[in-house]
C-alpha cells in the first residue's frame, strides 16, 4: 500500500525577532511545506503575523483532511482553501479594504499512488525527488527568485540595506504586485480562495520503487538558486547523509557572513526556511 514516512523535518525563523511565517507536515499519504506570505498591511487576524496564521491554518487542514489514500490534490486544496476562508470570515478582526491585505502562504504538496507520486504546488516552493533509477527531478516555479524581486532587493541595498521590509523604499511597490495575487493578471497562492485549487500546477511522476522527496520553500532552497552551494543532486543527497540541521547552520553562516546583502542581493538576512525529507514507498 502506498505510504509516506517521515525522515527528518525542519523549520527555523529567518530571526528570532520574527514570527515564523512557515510550516511543514505530512500524514501516511501527503506531505507538504508551506511559506507564508510577509503581510503588508495591518494585522486583520489572531496573532502579530497574518503570513503565519495562513500556513499554520493551512497546515492543520491539510493534516485535518489528507490522511486517506490515493489523494485527489486538486480535490483537497480546494477544501482546505474553503476551509481557510471559513476560518478567514470568522476570525477576521475586520474585512480587508484592499487586496494586498489578504492573507497568503505558498504551497508544495506531494500525494501518494499505486506506482505514482502525485505533485502540486502554487508560489515558489520546490519538490525534489530521488526515484529508484537515481533520477533526480525537480518541481515547481523555476527560478523561483523572480527579477522583480531581484530588482527590490538591489533598491533596498541601494537605499541602505538592513531596512525592515515593510519599508517605505519598496512598500508601494509590493503592494501593487500584491493586489493581482489570484487574478488574471497575477499569480495564483493558497488562501481565502477556494478557486486556487483549479490554478494550482498539479502534476504526477510515475514510481518504479520507493523514492526519496524533499520539499523545501525558497528560504531553503536558497543553498541553491541564491548561493550556489549545492545542485539539486547535492542538496538531497547531502540532506540525506548529513542531516537537515547541518544544513542549515550552513546556510545561517552564509547569510552571517554576508549580512547587508551584498555579495547576495535579498530582502532580509535571513528568511524563514523550512525542509521536510520523506521517504514515499508507492
Amino acid at each position: 500500500m502506498p505510504h509516506i514516512t517521515v525522515i527528518e523535518s525542519l523549520c527555523i525563523p529567518g530571526s528570532t525577532e520574527r514570527v515564523n511565517d512557515d510550516a511543514c507536515g505530512a500524514t501516511a499519504s501527503i506531505a507538504f511545506v508551506l511559506d507564508g506570505v510577509t503581510s503588508l498591511g495591518e494585522p486583520l487576524l489572531p496573532g502579530t503575523s497574518d503570513a503565519a496564521w495562513a500556513s499554520h491554518t493551512a497546515r492543520d487542514l491539510f493534516l485535518a483532511h489528507g490522511t486517506g489514500p490515493a489523494q485527489d490534490l486538486r480535490s483537497l486544496i480546494t477544501t482546505v482553501a474553503e476551509g481557510i476562508t471559513a476560518r478567514f470570515e470568522k476570525e477576521r478582526s475586520r474585512a480587508p479594504r484592499e487586496r494586498y491585505e489578504l492573507p497568503w502562504t505558498t504551497m508544495c504538496l506531494i500525494g501518494s499512488a499505486a506506482g505514482v507520486l502525485n505533485l502540486a504546488y502554487v508560489g515558489d516552493s520546490r519538490i525534489l525527488i530521488e526515484t529508484a533509477d537515481d533520477e533526480v527531478h525537480n518541481f515547481g516555479t523555476n527560478p523561483s527568485r523572480s527579477a522583480f524581486e531581484t530588482q527590490l532587493a538591489q533598491k533596498m541595498i541601494a537605499a541602505r540595506a538592513g531596512q525592515p521590509l515593510g519599508s517605505a523604499v519598496v512598500l508601494p511597490e509590493l503592494r501593487r504586485a500584491r493586489e493581482v495575487v489570484n487574478t488574471p493578471k497575477g499569480y495564483w497562492l493558497l488562501g481565502a480562495d477556494p478557486a486556487v485549487g483549479a490554478h494550482a500546477t498539479v502534476t504526477s511522476l510515475a514510481l518504479s520503487g520507493p523514492a526519496t522527496v524533499l520539499l523545501v520553500t525558497d528560504g531553503f532552497y536558497a543553498l541553491v538558486e541564491d548561493y550556489k552551494r549545492y545542485g539539486d543532486r547535492e542538496l538531497i543527497a547531502t540532506a540525506q547523509t548529513i542531516g537537515l540541521q547541518t544544513l542549515a547552520r550552513e546556510l545561517r553562516h552564509i547569510e552571517n557572513d554576508d549580512p547587508n546583502g551584498a555579495r547576495y542581493p535579498r530582502m532580509k538576512k535571513s528568511d524563514d526556511a523550512t525542509a521536510l525529507l520523506v521517504r514515499v514507498e508507492p
